[in-house]
């Protein structure tokens, strides 16, 4: 588990508690409100609020001053600069309240992205199977198929590894619906692999498996009908309707 993951078990609990009057389209849709006003709750929160109205009003009046300039273009240089100042103020005053308001919002990727992303294929489907490097033959199993040779239950899917011999090498559980497996990597201490890794003395270093992308609108091309567009869409609208409404600077 990464850094990121840590709320996760969090949001599959309140998931599992909506999904008892939601059906996943509006537990999205629920999800991008929630995301909204969380951040920005945290933003207003952290951030000094009258210091950026300030910072802002000066900008603004050293933005008339130097529409209402009308000298040589030497005399312009200190308008700019005082504007230039103003401007980089701004962003620091509200860089670090909006790095820590956006961390719930990105966990809230991170755990979308594995419950909202993909689906086991239906039984007797084929998936391809890649491996990198090559040099292992890869075969997805499903149901209880070669289930009393393994340790792995048999209603978990698994993938199968063999070699030039048709030898069993491996057999790799794949308890969530997670398009790759991989050794692991110096950032999945942020952002975790929820079935694990590949041992570092493996032959192979990733397996990316082919499996159906989940859908929640019944119109437009595949991109809008994934999680991503519908939670982006709801959570950036919500966001800017929070911000409008209580006047969040």
């Amino acid at each position: 588990m990464g850094v990121l993951d840590v709320p996760a078990p969090l949001f599959s609990w309140l998931d599992a508690l909506m999904g008892q009057f939601a059906p996943p389209t509006v537990r999205l849709i629920l999800w991008g409100i929630i995301g909204a006003a969380v951040s920005m709750g945290l933003y207003w929160l952290l951030s000094p609020q009258q210091k950026i109205a300030h910072t802002k009003a000066s900008a603004l009046e050293a933005r008339r001053v130097l529409d209402a300039y009308e000298g040589d273009f030497s005399g312009v240089w200190p308008h700019m600069r005082e504007m230039l100042r103003l401007s980089l103020k701004h962003v620091g005053i509200v860089f670090w309240p909006a790095v820590v308001a956006s961390l719930p919002v990105l966990c809230l990727l991170v755990w979308l992205s594995t419950t909202y992303g993909y689906h086991f294929p239906a039984s007797g489907s084929e998936v391809e199977i890649r491996t990198f490097p090559q040099g292992l033959q890869a075969r997805w199993i499903a149901g209880a198929e070669g289930a009393e040779e393994s340790a792995i239950p048999s209603e978990t899917p698994r993938i199968e590894l063999r070699n030039d011999q048709d030898e069993v090498v491996r057999m790799i559980p794949l308890p969530e619906p997670v398009p790759a497996v991989h050794k692991y990597q110096w950032w999945n201490a942020l952002l975790g692999n929820p079935v694990g890794y590949l041992p570092a003395e493996a032959r192979i270093d990733r397996i990316e498996i082919d499996l159906p992308s989940q859908e929640f609108l019944p119109f437009g091309p595949s991109w809008m009908r994934s999680w991503e567009f519908l939670f982006l869409t709801v959570l950036i609208v919500a966001s800017v309707v929070i911000k409008i409404a209580f006047r969040i600077k």
